[in-house]
């Protein structure tokens, strides 16, 4: 079992990229947080299929302080430590073009960018020695997008988040990021038939990915089989960006 005896916190992980990885972490021996905002049902869900004994179920709005340090705090007082944190937790706010509203970009900004630094500056001081963090951006955030400028703009912030705390947190703490394109979750299948063929045709591969693909590529980067890559993103596209 590659993270055995390890303790994470997943943000968002009641659905998507976050549900995944919360299963794939505990099949591989992890004690899991799953943490959600809304969506409680589809949280306890997600314990009831890793077991009570291996995992905690917290609600946090994790772009608000008192809500991080909540969820820290019953995770501590659960498993008494922590050795990783997947930032995961983020959503797109429509419209999300150059139009839209002052409100819209800062909730997408705190939703995406300011949730992910909440969560590590207030992890890290706790986490384990030889711990690590991964971050999830997107290729939007790599390449830009006139469609999502709000939600690109964040992601790519969190490239340079990824990349300044790696150097502020080393030796001990590794920190990466995972950069997805399209993945077939709630959020992309509620943009409809047209739009997710258009997106698989810009894709090499001719398809869209599953949450557990990104769920492996997080394992890897949390787990010590990267335990000599620190300050890199991970781009898992199916090769759209080469489009």
């Amino acid at each position: 079992m590659k993270l055995k005896d390890k303790v994470a916190i997943i943000t968002g992980s009641s659905r998507g990229i976050g549900k995944a990885t919360a299963l794939l972490f505990a099949k591989e021996g992890c004690k899991v947080v799953v943490n959600y905002k809304s969506r409680k049902e589809d949280a306890e869900n997600v314990s009831k299929q890793i077991g009570k004994d291996n995992c905690i179920v917290v609600q946090a709005d994790v772009s608000r302080e008192e809500d991080v340090k909540k969820l820290i705090k019953e995770t501590v007082d659960k498993f008494r430590k922590i050795d990783i944190l997947v930032n995961n937790a983020g959503e797109i706010i429509r419209p999300g073009d150059w139009k839209s509203d002052i409100d819209t970009w800062k909730k997408t900004i705190d939703a995406n960018l300011t949730s992910a630094w909440l969560m590590t500056k207030e992890v890290a001081p706790i986490i384990q020695k030889q711990g690590a963090i991964v971050n999830l951006t997107s290729t939007v955030g790599l390449l830009g997008s006139q469609y999502v400028l709000a939600y690109s703009c964040a992601k790519n912030s969190i490239v340079a988040l990824t990349k300044s705390f790696a150097k502020e947190l080393a030796p001990h703490i590794r920190v990466n990021a995972v950069a997805p394109s399209n993945v077939l979750t709630d959020m992309t299948k509620s943009a409809g038939e047209e739009l997710i063929e258009r997106m698989k045709q810009n894709t090499l591969l001719k398809r869209l990915a599953e949450p557990e693909e990104l769920a492996k590529a997080i394992l890897f980067l949390a787990s010590d089989d990267a335990s000599y890559i620190t300050g890199e993103v991970l781009v898992v596209d199916g090769g759209y960006s080469l489009k």
